[in-house]
């Protein structure tokens, strides 16, 4: 029988080698799609664990930029009847950790502590609690720590006005421990690093101009500002100079009724922050729109308001009954077209600043006052205003001299993070004002990490 022609088929050694190539590609293919596999996976846990330790980072901030707040508005009359549209409660020294150690290096002004167990950092800080309106609440006390891998936070009211809602996130003051509240699990390392304090030759004045030391105060006058009395070293009224003095302030008490004038007839006093030189305008608008004496401030770029008080030279001058609570000072910025604070959509950009009088006297030096911020918009035309307002019986009759005003630029290598223990140098932490957070998060044994510098412009008594 004859083979059919044209006809043929694979002999065993063909299969066998077809067979070999197919089980190498499909190894091949399989190995490729194992391998994308784990690369998927591990890219979904490392975005995951960056992810958590973002969001942790996020929420890190904005717990501990307050650190350290300790002055608060309150609204309507106070019990002696003093009202400055809403009025500035007294500073709740509370927020410091320990400020009357009789040992001066063990002096513990600031509102934070950071302790390190296990190779895990714990950082506590304290400050001011407020209501939906702004105003003072209590005193709570936040800790951040890891056990076991797990980052919880904690938080504990020192102080409170009112009982807490029992939906509160804070436990009350009576609880020994409060409770625990998990933020991360898997974390591999959690930093906390305290800035060491600012150097000032590191700052970049902008007011008055870079070598300058001489400044002047320019009176505002309208229906509810009086012009006080302004003078210099050298006694001259409304001359500039190294140091301006400022008395016959307004009085809003009555003197004859032994209380708080009415409403309509209260008044404050507000002085303009300029450069000492000979103008021939008089008006502050005119004068801040000069060069040099109005600025402009832009979001994430930090800033500094500073300058000295001196001390009067007697013990008994009126400045030292201040009484807060009723009599306030306080220090910001005004818009040079409307003469208001900034306002975007009629909400406030940044509220002025609160100070004291020195309560010491002139041989103990100068009280120097320092007071950092951000703005979240672009300011413009910002001229640099200090308000008085007088509603305890005799303060109006002290004076206040101010020396070295001073605006400045911070730069961001102003802050610099190091190892420093101050812990052992306690009376260093209250020049404390930024944080560097280091965190790192695994999660299927990949890691994520976050690293994020927090302002603390509140911490310390100086502010």
């Amino acid at each position: 029988m004859k083979p059919l022609e044209g006809k043929s088929g694979f002999t065993l050694m063909e299969l066998m080698v077809y067979i070999a190539l197919l089980g190498v590609i499909v190894v091949i293919a399989g190995q490729a799609f194992s391998d994308s596999s784990r690369m998927r996976v591990r890219s979904q846990n490392m975005l995951q664990s960056s992810e958590v330790a973002e969001r942790v980072a996020t929420f890190f901030k904005l717990d501990i930029a307050q650190t350290g707040a300790k002055t608060a508005v309150e609204d309507g009359p106070s019990g002696a009847g003093a009202e400055y549209g809403s009025r500035f409660s007294e500073t709740y020294a509370a927020v410091y950790m320990d400020p009357n150690n009789a040992s001066d290096d063990k002096k513990d002004s600031s509102s934070f502590s950071v302790v390190t167990k296990d190779g895990f950092d714990s950082l506590t800080v304290r400050r001011l609690r407020y209501d939906e309106n702004g105003h003072y609440a209590g005193i709570e006390q936040v800790s951040w720590f890891v056990q076991e891998g797990t980052l919880f936070r904690s938080c504990k009211v020192l102080k409170n006005k009112s009982p807490l809602p029992a939906d509160d996130p804070c436990s009350d003051s009576t609880v020994a421990e409060p409770a625990a509240v998990e933020m991360a699990t898997g974390v591999s390392a959690f930093r906390v690093i305290p800035s060491k304090p600012s150097v000032l030759g590191d700052k970049v004045q902008i007011f008055p101009a870079s070598g300058e030391t001489e400044f002047r105060f320019v009176s505002r006058s309208d229906g509810s500002r009086e012009i006080p009395l302004v003078y210099n070293e050298k006694d001259e009224v409304n001359k500039g100079g190294n140091i301006q003095t400022i008395t016959n302030f307004y009085q809003n008490y009555d003197q004859t009724l032994q209380t708080v004038k009415s409403e309509e007839n209260r008044k404050f006093n507000e002085v303009i922050a300029i450069r000492n030189e000979t103008y021939s305008e008089t008006s502050w608008q005119a004068l801040c729109a000069k060069d040099g004496n109005h600025f402009t401030f832009v979001p994430g770029d930090e800033y500094e308001i500073s300058f000295e008080m001196e001390p009067p030279a007697v013990n008994t001058d009126k400045s030292k009954l201040f009484v807060p609570g009723e009599d306030h000072m306080s220090v910001g910025l005004r818009d040079g077209k409307t003469g208001e604070l900034f306002k975007v959509d009629n909400v406030v950009q940044l509220n002025d600043f609160m100070f004291f009088p020195p309560l010491g006297v002139k041989s103990e030096g100068s009280g120097v006052r320092s007071m950092r911020f951000s703005v979240p918009v672009a300011l413009e035309n910002a001229c640099l205003a200090f308000t008085f307002a007088c509603y305890s019986p005799l303060v109006s009759q002290g004076k206040i001299s101010f020396t070295r005003v001073r605006v400045s630029k911070i730069p961001s290598a102003n802050y610099t993070f190091e190892e420093y223990d101050f812990e052992a140098h306690k009376n260093d932490k209250k020049n404390v004002k930024a944080f560097l957070l280091k965190l790192d998060i695994k999660n299927g044994g990949e890691s994520g990490h976050a690293e994020v510098v927090v302002l603390a412009s509140s911490n310390g008594p100086s502010d």
